[in-house]
């Protein structure tokens, strides 16, 4: 048995006071008002006793009385009023005059403590965005500008679009770096929050079941441990989970969710939430796949930069309405002007890329078009061109044995070396110079070097930097330099050492050149990990680089607003399948020069076997105002004079 307290009325009193002010702003509001209530009561039943026994001539009635003691109560100034009063009103005047002065700054004190309040907490970020169609980011990284940079051109056609940043990071923080990164924001409002993005109250408070798309950014960079890894993405799937948490409520369906995940298990762990709802992404793995194919083929930087991300040609899906008429997907591909085919996706979702142009396409197959914009994309009901059907030369593309320099180390090179292995000829070689490699790192060469038996792998340790050390490799003799970023604290340093070794390369090109008078045929390929970097890159001649966080960003993006987008890279990405290759002119045309329309170029492709997309013009391979002489999607009727160096850009089964 418990025993009962005794308890005071005092106690009891006090006790409900605290819990009344504890309810917050509004009860201590209340509260203040209350006690000017009572004190202007109280000293009204003053000055009306008091006016009983000493009535005043200059007072007519209990509301001028009940005047002055408000006035009094109010403005200390007023008690001049009662200048001619007997003693008792003065006395009276004067104590008014006090409990007025210690009400209303009391009360002055808690509107400016409150004001203070709200202010701090609009700086923190705590408080409700109501938005509807709108992107949220979970996260912040240094990925997040170029993320942004490109749902702003994506959401140019909307008269008020808004992307909602919800992250632990500071509000003003976040703020700072959008005004330094981005000021031009078109028709696009950033809104940031600070919050715990796996917090369900606070994803509601975003509006997560209104959002158009959900981006979830990782908190680790490729270049993090193995550990700070799988504890970002422990809090991706955290995060997955509380955003369907919040977000399914009375049937409404979720939002299409991207999220960055290092781990191929926490992947498909992470899409099996909700299939279908949830895409992932993995950055090393697409960031190996495009290194090497970029690396083994010049050129194709440069067209990747222009159909990755919504600046520039986008991928997009197609049906027209009375459907595909019986075409054979070789028709289908001169019924578009301006934007090229290149497959098609079926009902349950499949991808097929450069399928066989006898293939008759179903009606609820969506075509995979090659566009500037979706307003730009019309089907015609009829050929838009003729063109010349010009031989096909018996030329064939010869694939020799390959020399491929990797300088550096890091998560991604275990990938780029499996990658390079299922594209080249065997007996070709790759060399990894490492300047003193952990134990950890040769062992991993070591059981790559056996899966890999048809290829030469060699482990050179030795540092990079020492211009004997250049000379004896003698980079300039391999078809390809493949620089890997390093580590560093920031994305900042890691470009710094780059470039650094970016110039000592360049400067050996060029002593090579001045030497033997022989113009060095090697490519330089290199990780720069901040896009601001780039112009520094181009700097120093480099020809062909690889732009990490600005490629995967711009899938990123991209994949947020499309996310069926992500299977077609998939595929691109795949040595099974097609993939781009830019081929030599005369494999299509016999040159001398030739004089050819885009149309002709298609038709040409369709012979192998190929879908064409764009040229190169080598002739302009230095000229950046004119993109490197890359033309993508052409019109059917623009004029090429091809040579033997050009190329057609072309969606093949392989190289040859």
């Amino acid at each position: 048995m418990y025993q009962k307290r005794k308890i005071s009325l005092k106690q009891r009193i006090r006790y409900a006071v605290d819990n009344f002010m504890a309810r917050g702003g509004f009860s201590i509001f209340l509260a203040l008002l209350s006690l000017f209530a009572a004190a202007f009561l109280f000293m009204s039943i003053l000055r009306y006793g008091a006016s009983v026994f000493f009535p005043e001539e200059t007072v007519q009635g209990t509301t001028d009385q009940l005047w002055r003691v408000f006035l009094q109560i109010s403005d200390a100034g007023a008690v001049a009023e009662d200048g001619d009063s007997s003693i008792i009103n003065k006395v009276i005047g004067i104590l008014t005059v006090f409990a007025g002065l210690v009400l209303f700054s009391s009360l002055v004190a808690f509107i400016t403590s409150q004001f203070e309040q709200r202010i701090e907490a609009l700086r923190k970020g705590k408080s409700t965005v109501i938005e509807s169609n709108h992107t949220l980011i979970l996260g912040f990284r240094e990925r997040i500008v170029e993320i942004a940079r490109e749902l702003i051109i994506a959401n140019e056609s909307e008269r008020d679009a808004a992307i909602v940043v919800l992250a632990e990071e500071d509000k003003e923080t976040m703020d700072d770096f959008f005004s330094e990164h981005l000021e031009e924001r078109k028709t696009t409002r950033i809104i940031t929050r600070c919050g715990n993005t796996s917090s369900v109250e606070a994803l509601r408070k975003m509006g997560v079941d209104s959002a158009k798309t959900i981006v979830i950014l990782n908190a680790a960079s490729s270049s993090s441990t193995s550990s700070e890894k799988s504890i970002a993405d422990a809090r991706v799937l955290k995060t997955i989970m509380a955003v369907v948490a919040a977000a399914s409520k009375d049937g409404h369906p979720l939002p299409p969710i991207v999220a960055e995940l290092h781990s191929a298990r926490k992947r498909r762990l992470a899409e099996s939430v909700e299939p279908g709802r949830i895409t992932t992404m993995d950055e090393d793995g697409i960031l190996s796949k495009l290194l090497v194919q970029t690396s083994r083929t010049s050129g194709l930087s440069i067209v990747y930069s222009n159909l990755v991300g919504f600046e520039g040609n986008e991928i997009y899906f197609f049906q027209p309405k009375g459907g595909w008429e019986n075409l054979t997907f070789r028709d289908v591909q001169f019924r578009f002007n301006g934007c090229v085919p290149f497959g098609f996706r079926k009902k349950n979702g499949k991808i097929l890329l450069n399928p066989d142009g006898s293939y008759l396409p179903e009606p609820t197959d969506h075509a995979i078009i090659l566009a500037e914009d979706d307003s730009s994309i019309q089907f015609f009901p009829s050929q838009v061109s003729q063109p010349q059907d010009f031989p096909l030369p018996k030329k064939k593309i010869q694939v020799g044995k390959e020399r491929h320099l990797i300088a550096g180390w890091n998560v991604k090179s275990p990938l780029i070396i499996s990658e390079y292995a299922k594209y080249i000829s065997p007996g070709s070689e790759i060399d990894i110079i490492v300047h003193e490699p952990e134990e950890t790192i040769v062992t991993t060469f070591k059981s790559i070097q056996k899966q890999h038996n048809s290829h030469k792998l060699r482990l050179i340790v030795a540092d990079i930097h020492s211009p004997e050390i250049l000379k004896k490799i003698a980079p300039h003799k391999y078809n390809n330099v493949i620089l890997l970023a390093g580590e560093g604290a920031t994305a900042e340093e890691i470009d710094a050492e780059s470039i650094s070794i970016l110039m000592q390369l360049r400067q050996f090109f060029r002593s090579e050149e001045k030497s033997t008078g022989n113009p060095v045929e090697a490519k330089i390929i290199t990780e720069v990990m901040d896009s601001e970097n780039i112009e520094l890159v181009l700097q120093t001649g480099v020809k062909d680089f690889l732009i990490s966080n600005q490629f995967v960003s711009k899938i990123f993006a991209q994949v947020s607003q499309e996310p069926q987008v992500m299977r077609v890279y998939d595929h691109l990405f795949s040595p099974e399948g097609s993939e781009i290759y830019l081929k030599k002119a005369d494999v299509y045309f016999p040159l001398s020069p030739a004089e050819v329309s885009f149309s002709d170029c298609v038709h040409a492709a369709q012979k192998r076997g190929e879908v064409c997309f764009g040229i190169r013009l080598a002739s302009e391979e230095r000229e950046q105002e004119k993109n490197y002489g890359v033309y993508l999607i052409p019109k059917h009727d623009q004029k090429f004079s091809l040579t033997s160096n050009d190329e057609l850009i072309v969606l093949s089964d392989d190289e040859r």
